[in-house]
């Protein structure tokens, strides 16, 4: 770890953590809130549901602050294009949690949205085809590469949002990823990944203040679909210059706590005779 990526965590733990009290106070003013023992969460007072605006306006712009700062992000190679490449449909993403926070919207519209953010990985050279992970060192055509990638990223995004209904579980889980996917990055050597890796944990650990038990805001849709998608764009970027044993280890390890939660999520749910595609309570 060296003194830029303690400054790019730095810079994202504060910002998040003064972007969260203020959105807390402000969605509580506006009655952006969670109805008491509602939905997906189990809490006696309504709470608001945006926290995940917090993480992703720490998230961008500790990255902006530390470019500006430190003009690195040509020296961490990766091209510009790269950042680009995730950070678009990135807020894509964080746009469609946003409007179902605050709106609503069946889960066929979102999962036509991410499959099209997955897409946008796919064109931009995030590809499952690409990676030594499968078959050896064989590349796979693009038409079993393409719905592999979207099927991966509709996994780990929708995994997060199914594990968000306990106090601190899905940004918990999603801290240990982030730490995960940084730590392999240094590994590799792999910059704007670890980079981003580290503001993203920044701003998590600013949120979780907010959000351990009793939590005082929720991740809402935007948090929750914003940070799964981040992690399953940054564990396939991770592992692009990866060995094979750590291409296949990078995705398996950063998820696989989120994915074992989101398979036992289902079980209860099953079980239960509750519909599938609701969070945990």
């Amino acid at each position: 770890m060296t003194f830029f990526h303690l400054e790019l965590f730095a810079i994202s733990l504060f910002l998040s953590f003064v972007f969260t009290r203020y959105i807390r106070n402000w969605a509580t003013s506006q009655g952006l809130v969670s109805a008491p023992a509602q939905g997906r969460h189990l809490h006696r007072t309504p709470l608001p549901r945006l926290g995940g605006v917090a993480i992703f306006l720490a998230f961008v712009t500790s990255l902006v602050i530390g470019l500006l700062l430190n003009y690195r992000f040509p020296r961490l190679g990766l091209p510009a294009s790269t950042l680009l490449t995730i950070l678009l449909p990135g807020t894509l993403i964080f746009l469609l949690g946003v409007y179902d926070d605050l709106r609503g919207v069946g889960p066929y519209f979102k999962f036509t949205v991410q499959a099209l953010a997955a897409a946008m990985l796919f064109a931009g050279g995030l590809r499952i085809l690409d990676l030594p992970m499968l078959f050896g060192d064989q590349h796979l055509p693009w038409w079993i590469g393409l719905p592999l990638t979207i099927l991966w990223v509709l996994a780990i995004t929708n995994a997060f949002n199914l594990i968000d209904g306990l106090d601190g579980l899905a940004a918990g889980s999603a801290l240990f990823s982030t730490i995960v996917v940084f730590a392999a990055a240094l590994f590799t050597q792999s910059g704007l990944v670890s980079a981003m890796a580290v503001a993203l944990a920044g701003a998590i650990l600013g949120f979780l203040r907010f959000n351990f038990n009793p939590a005082t805001i929720f991740l809402g849709d935007c948090g929750s679909l914003f940070i799964g998608f981040m992690l399953s764009a940054l564990a396939l970027q991770g592992a692009q210059k990866a060995p094979t044993i750590i291409a296949v280890a990078i995705p398996v390890v950063s998820c696989g706590l989120p994915i074992l939660e989101t398979a036992l999520s289902i079980l209860r749910r099953f079980i239960s005779g509750r519909p599938v595609f609701t969070a945990d309570r």
